[in-house]
């Protein structure tokens, strides 16, 4: 066993909640337009394509194509404006290499090999993205958390960040890596 320590913030004591309950039957869905990842099964899954704010984790066996699939996606968004790509886990070079491999080259397509969150959340607050790929949940860590990339700590903190970036309005696809039980892998 090793401890992790995991450092939080107390909570706000006396803070009101800026946002208000509200009906279901009074939330509007008339203005969502769904971006289509221009694979007609993916769009079947998503309900219809990506909507904004969406945070899906795309998990399966290391080397099945998670990588590769979103990086389809990610070029056929970038057709219609900008589209964040972060590898945590391979160089730019690298990456810019299977793009190669499969037809993939656009200029509104960013690349980011990066693995701290913080300069993660950081460019994909930077500009309006159409959508954002992190691959991997694994390998992206918190360097504020003393625990290694892959640990539960790191994922949960990674996750989260994540996730309240998506919830501002840009959709988040997160590669997670898993183990024959089907359970998130730690980074090998």
């Amino acid at each position: 066993m090793v401890e992790e320590v995991v450092s939080s913030s107390p909570p706000s004591a006396g803070k009101k909640a800026s946002r208000q309950p509200v009906p279901l039957s009074q939330v509007s869905t008339d203005a969502i337009a769904r971006e289509s990842t221009g694979i007609d099964e993916v769009d079947r899954v998503l309900g219809g394509g990506i909507v904004p704010g969406a945070f899906v984790l795309l998990g399966g066996d290391p080397g099945i194509g998670k990588s590769t699939l979103l990086l389809q996606i990610a070029a056929h968004v970038s057709q219609r404006g900008p589209v964040l790509y972060v590898t945590a886990e391979e160089s730019e070079v690298q990456t810019r290499i299977r793009a190669e491999r499969l037809g993939v080259n656009s200029d509104n397509l960013y690349l980011l090999a990066e693995g701290n969150i913080q300069i993660i959340t950081e460019a994909m607050k930077s500009q309006s993205w159409l959508m954002a790929v992190v691959d991997s949940l694994q390998t992206a860590y918190n360097p504020g958390l003393e625990s290694a990339p892959g640990s539960v700590a790191q994922v949960r903190d990674v996750a989260s960040q994540l996730m309240r970036v998506a919830k501002q309005g840009c959709p988040v696809f997160l590669v997670g890596h898993v183990n024959k039980e089907g359970s998130m892998r730690p980074a090998a």
